[in-house]
């Protein structure tokens, strides 16, 4: 890899780490671009060379965590809307426990809940060709964020595989599925 891009690539690292580290510690609104900058070791130029708003930065994580959790995703039978696929998010959710803490306590959930939801609806859809597909994986991903963020705020307590076992009975109780 040509030796600029990889620098760019690692001060864009830098500025994002930075971001999430700061946010375990303030409100995104109380996060200045210097206080991003100081903690990242970068100039400022290089901040707003990459980015265009402290907003930008925290949906290149978003999508860097979403790229790892489709990486991770692959293989497992019946994708993510299985009950592998469903223990592997919350083992992934608690994986990524610390950066996802930070978005959710300065209310920026929503950027992650967006690729997180398009994800698993896209990847629903593949293996559904049924017209009410794309709804029942709305009503799939939106319940499954919902619940990982109860499990988030009450301290994920539970093991991944006891959440998977509760979210699939909860998913097969609302489908009129037994399980």
């Amino acid at each position: 890899m040509d030796k600029r891009i990889e620098a760019n690539r690692n001060t864009r690292l830098r500025i994002i780490r930075a971001t999430v580290r700061l946010l375990g510690e303030k409100k995104l609104s109380d996060v200045s671009v210097t206080d991003i900058v100081e903690e990242a070791g970068v100039a400022r130029a290089s901040y707003y060379r990459n980015f265009d708003s402290k907003e930008d930065v925290l949906l290149d994580a978003g999508r860097m965590i979403i790229d790892d959790f489709k990486k991770n995703m692959q293989g497992i039978e019946g994708g993510c809307c299985s009950y592998d696929g469903v223990v592997k998010t919350f083992r992934y959710f608690l994986s990524y426990r610390e950066p996802l803490l930070s978005f959710h306590r300065t209310g920026c959930t929503g950027i992650y809940e967006g690729l997180f939801q398009n994800y698993i609806e896209d990847e629903a859809r593949k293996n559904d060709t049924d017209p009410s597909a794309r709804y029942r994986a709305s009503f799939f991903s939106g319940a499954l964020f919902s619940v990982y963020v109860a499990w988030l705020e009450g301290g994920m307590e539970e093991s991944p595989e006891d959440m998977a076992r509760m979210f699939c009975a909860m998913a097969a109780s609302a489908f009129g599925e037994s399980r």
